[in-house]
């Protein structure tokens, strides 16, 4: 693997393979060595400057392309100009420039100063001159497509040999968030007024939405009238926290005759795609039949524009994991708005991904995080909207006990779950095969937890960039913790990290380092996508978001600073996460018997990139 695999295009992944930061900074310690030709480099074009700010111009003879370029006398244009701090001599100069140009005719030279007649000047190449420094020398440089292709391409090269990390930000892990002074708090409560316009979708897409239903609905009782049919948003629509633009995710039940159930049932959905495909305004309808949840997608035409559709078939597990968001969101007027910055900051910064794990995963960990901190209840546990000291201890006893986890995942398949404040049964709601009840009615709850927003945000992004111990620890919503032992969750299906974290050529299909809880389905991973990179970056990202926050309001910002896309500037460059790495990096280097990184002598204050430049970088020219 070649430098280029991991600066650029290949860089920009979010987040970088292993073996591109690994290959990227052996490259890049060949590259150190070789440092004449950025030199070269450096002198033609500090030549040209001074070249550029003269007033007189000459045809230089005998040279191609025939251009007019201005000249300086030799000694006196070398000292006006230096290379990384040192003088230069007429032979060393043009030692350095002969190490970037491979043409008899070169862009730069020396060039004999001639006179005609008539008083004209002119120069004339003289490509063996090294020794004179009389002054009818003068130095020659032509404006030519060489010269500057060399000029970037060099500068290029010098972007590419320099070694530079992002920080690893684990100070955020001691810091706390300072106390928001009126202008702060004025500053957050419109950015948050703001998001909440935005993550409220409009009157036209409700309507929009109401239409799309009623449309479908028709078609779909049309098929055969011996089936029952319903039609509803699910997903961020229907706990009404999606913008107006977001796609439209509905959810269709359908009731068909016991008999032959799913033969019905297949040929139900097979009519209904036929009819879809043949209504005007449903437009690129395809079949999903063989997805985890059969689901169709289609595009639906207006005259304002096309609207991405999904409609999925009986899946009512679905539904009630949006319910159960929704009955969180109303439990506590901060929980909406803690949600929505994380939203917000996921997609903003490339973190959800349907490829690692998507917004729902990041739901899930931010709500199991405002149940940690008593901000909300466990609703999956209780019974009664009131949580007393003795409710919670209970709760934390069960927690840390892999007997009562278990006896407690075990007794939903035959008995009722107690209510961990009262001890009595809770009702058992089965949704395909599975628990799902949770408490609807949260009215009248008083969290004992008084932060503010912005608080509850630093301090759930410093959890997770730094307290958190993913090879050890599962994020469980149900059991209100990401503190749970992973080795508790018995019915989890992801391996354990430390069997697979010393054996690198496993990682891509085995290791999981990040292990969150499905809600109503205990063996589900929400991450189970997620490769170790991946986790890694995130809780980065995490530790940013928190150091971000603490530094409190940055030109009238204050949570908007969390969503400055990141910079092509910084992350084209795959080695900027070797220190990042830091649960991956030693051992692929253990490995593989060959040392590219040593934290300890390769993180200097000159070789950290600051916080400042991560949130200012503007993105270069690669050509």
């Amino acid at each position: 693997m070649t430098l280029a695999a991991g600066f650029g295009v290949a860089g920009l992944k979010r987040f970088p393979p292993i073996g591109s930061v690994f290959n990227t900074l052996k490259e890049k310690s060949k590259l150190a060595i070789n440092t004449s030709m950025t030199s070269g480099v450096g002198l033609i074009e500090q030549l040209s400057k001074l070249i550029d700010s003269q007033d007189t111009a000459y045809a230089v003879e005998n040279s191609r392309p025939k251009v007019k370029r201005k000249a300086l006398t030799v000694r006196s244009a070398l000292r006006q100009i230096s290379v990384e701090g040192q003088p230069l001599r007429v032979k060393q100069a043009c030692e350095l420039i002969r190490s970037t140009q491979h043409d008899r005719v070169p862009s730069v030279a020396l060039a004999r100063r001639r006179t005609d007649a008539d008083g004209h000047m002119s120069l004339v190449l003289d490509l063996d001159a090294e020794q004179i420094e009389g002054s009818t020398y003068a130095w020659a440089v032509m404006a030519c497509r060489k010269l500057e292709n060399i000029c970037d391409e060099t500068r290029k090269l010098r972007r590419m040999q320099r070694m530079q990390f992002l920080p690893p930000l684990n100070n955020v892990k001691r810091g706390k968030m300072q106390k928001l002074d009126a202008y702060e708090q004025a500053v957050v409560d419109n950015e948050l007024a703001e998001l909440d316009a935005r993550w409220t979708a409009d009157a036209r897409s409700q309507n929009l939405q109401e239409k799309i239903i009623r449309e479908m609905l028709a078609l779909a009782r049309g098929i055969d009238k011996r089936v029952r049919v319903n039609l509803e948003a699910f997903g961020s629509r229907l706990y009404g926290l999606s913008t107006s633009a977001s796609d439209f995710d509905l959810a269709m039940t359908i009731r068909v005759p016991q008999r032959n159930a799913e033969v019905w049932f297949m040929r139900f959905v097979r009519h209904f795609v036929v009819r879809l495909q043949r209504t005007p305004g449903f437009q690129r309808v395809v079949w999903l039949q063989h997805a985890r949840v059969p689901i169709v997608k289609f595009v639906y035409r207006t005259r304002h524009g096309e609207h991405e559709c999904d409609v999925s078939f009986n899946h009512g597990l679905g539904m009630a994991k949006s319910r159960l968001i929704g009955a969180y969101m109303r439990s506590d007027p901060r929980v909406r708005p803690v949600l929505m910055v994380l939203k917000e900051w996921a997609i903003t910064r490339a973190i959800s991904n349907p490829n690692a794990m998507n917004s729902f995963g990041v739901m899930m960990m931010g709500l199991t995080y405002l149940v940690q901190e008593r901000v909300v209840p466990p609703l999956q546990l209780l019974a009664t909207n009131a949580m007393d000291k003795r409710g919670w201890e209970k709760l934390a006893a069960l927690q840390q006990s892999r007997e009562l986890i278990s006896a407690l995942y075990m007794s939903e398949q035959s008995e009722p779950i107690k209510c961990v404040q009262s001890g009595e049964s809770l009702p058992d709601w089965r949704v395909e095969g599975k628990s799902a009840y949770f408490l609807t009615n949260t009215n009248g709850w008083q969290s004992p937890n008084k932060q503010t927003v912005p608080e509850l945000l630093f301090n759930m992004f410093r959890f997770y960039g730094s307290e958190f111990e993913p090879e050890k620890s599962a994020v469980s919503l149900r059991l209100g913790s990401a503190r749970i032992a992973r080795a508790n969750l018995h019915e989890l299906q992801v391996p354990m990290p430390e069997i697979v974290l010393g054996r690198p050529q496993m990682w891509r299909e085995k290791l999981r380092l990040l292990a969150v809880e499905d809600p109503f389905e205990p063996q589900v991973n929400c991450a189970r996508f997620a490769q170790g990179e991946w986790v890694e970056g995130m809780l980065w990202e995490m530790r940013r978001a928190a150091a971000v926050l603490r530094s409190g309001a940055n030109d009238g910002r204050v949570l908007s600073a969390l969503f400055v896309p990141p910079s092509p500037a910084i992350y084209c460059d795959a080695s900027v996460w070797a220190a990042v790495y830091g649960r991956l990096f030693p051992t692929v280097q253990q490995s593989l018997n060959e040392h590219v990184f040593d934290p300890e002598k390769d993180m200097t204050p000159e070789t950290i990139i600051p916080i400042e430049e991560l949130e200012a970088a503007q993105v270069p020219s690669l050509n």
